[in-house]
């Protein structure tokens, strides 16, 4: 049996003048890319997605802050608003005695923000925001007379940050607004 060995040839063509290729081995022409192309292609793209991703969960991470932040400031002013009408916090407690009863959720009627009960009297003047959605992170914004920041009890409205951690275990990635 007679051994085929691919060759190009390459030969002037005086009708065209041009360069051809021609293929000797069974006359098929070779087309498509190689396995190691393909394995550089394949390489490069990866490693391109390994320093996307990570730049990518970053900016997502730091968005979702921002909207924590900027969120907070509008919950911040209606409370406030809720505190110089009624003399009231969220946890109706008096303004002068906060009290040390935290309010997980701001969303109820109890609050006083977006509906009230009749605890908090004549004087409340509200709804003092039409809603009050869960954090970036899918937690309840909260309000909480005796957090404890640098040993000293802070009345502070505030969310529990990317790891959701919270009720009374406060960690670095809280992010909230000091009210007092």
């Amino acid at each position: 049996m007679q051994q085929i060995v691919s060759i190009v040839v390459k030969r002037r063509d005086k009708r065209c003048n041009s360069m051809q290729d021609f293929r000797v081995a069974k006359g098929k022409r070779k087309d498509g890319f190689t396995l190691l192309e393909m394995m550089i292609v394949v390489g490069i793209i990866g490693v391109l997605l390994a320093i996307a991703i990570p730049s990518f969960q970053k900016a997502r991470t730091e968005s979702r802050i921002k909207r924590a932040k900027s969120e907070l400031q509008l919950i911040t002013a209606a409370v406030r608003q809720l505190t110089w009408d009624t003399g009231k916090w969220p946890n109706t407690a008096a303004y002068g005695a906060p009290g040390s009863t935290e309010v997980w959720g701001l969303t109820p009627s109890s609050a006083g923000l977006v509906a009230a009960t009749a605890t908090y009297g004549t004087g409340w003047r509200g709804p003092y925001v039409r809603t009050i959605s869960e954090d970036p992170w899918g937690k309840n914004y909260f309000f909480d007379p005796d957090y404890l920041i640098s040993g000293v009890n802070r009345i502070v409205v505030g969310s529990f940050g990317p790891n959701g951690v919270g009720q009374n275990l406060y960690d670095s990635d809280d992010i909230y607004v000091i009210l007092r």
